[in-house]
């Protein structure tokens, strides 16, 4: 009748806002939660007064594309964020990707559209990956002890290749916080120790007690050799003093 007919239309008609395109393949530029739920409020109603099967079937194709129009948000959603934080660039692929997939068959101009930057995101989470290994913190404050080159150049290198270069720029600051403390680790392990210096110092520069000793005794032992020859030389002279006088 002409209520149910009136329903459907104003139904559909609800259901057409969501799309930019009259094959409902694209989403609205203004596709949100609120369109959605308006939509899905009319489509109840609708349903409530079709007593005819062409109004059913209708409604039934205009709900198969309020649920797409809800994995369409989720994934303009998703592309439009650019968070550093693991867990939740993991949560935006995940769910984008089962988005996509669940959007293939139906959708599939939109899948194409989307795909690209889908795959961007999920080299966005594997990127901050690399860089969460070179952290002991989920902030990305404080720099792993030990850290070697070839961990930042691995981080650095997964970041480079994005195609998104605004995120790069984004995280960048991130891997000179890890290549800084690996330069520290670097110059403390080529600082020489005084340990190692100050031994072979000593030795060249200082005598040891051993041998002060040894100069002692052998300076002593000169001087008494001297005293008994000048002894030993004035005796002599007056023995032959003596034997010259009458």
């Amino acid at each position: 009748d002409t209520r149910s007919a009136q329903a459907v239309q104003a139904a559909t008609d609800q259901v057409n806002d969501l799309f930019k395109d009259q094959s409902h393949q694209l989403p609205s530029d203004q596709l949100n939660k609120q369109a959605i739920a308006a939509a899905e409020t009319k489509l109840q109603q609708a349903r409530q007064k079709a007593n005819d099967a062409d109004h059913v079937a209708a409604l039934a194709s205009a709900q198969a594309d309020v649920d797409a129009a809800k994995h369409m948000l989720i994934v303009k959603d998703a592309v439009a964020q650019n968070p550093t934080k693991l867990d939740e660039l993991k949560t935006l692929s995940d769910e984008s990707q089962q988005a996509l997939t669940e959007l293939a068959k139906q959708k599939p101009t939109f899948v194409q559209t989307y795909q690209k930057r889908v795959t961007q995101l999920s080299d966005q989470e594997a990127a901050v990956a690399k860089i969460a290994s070179l952290f002991s913190d989920t902030d990305f404050k404080t720099p792993k002890p030990n850290l070697s080159s070839a961990q930042v150049q691995a981080a650095l290198a997964a970041v480079e290749k994005l195609d998104n270069k605004q995120f790069a720029d984004q995280v960048m600051p991130l891997i000179s916080t890890a290549q800084d403390a690996t330069a520290g680790e670097d110059s403390r392990d080529t600082e020489p120790s005084a340990s190692s210096v100050l031994p072979s110092s000593a030795d060249s520069s200082q005598p040891s007690v051993a041998d002060s000793s040894s100069q002692a005794s052998s300076s002593t032992a000169s001087s008494s050799e001297s005293e008994q020859s000048q002894a030993s030389s004035s005796t002599s002279t007056a023995t032959s003093s003596s034997s010259q006088n009458p």
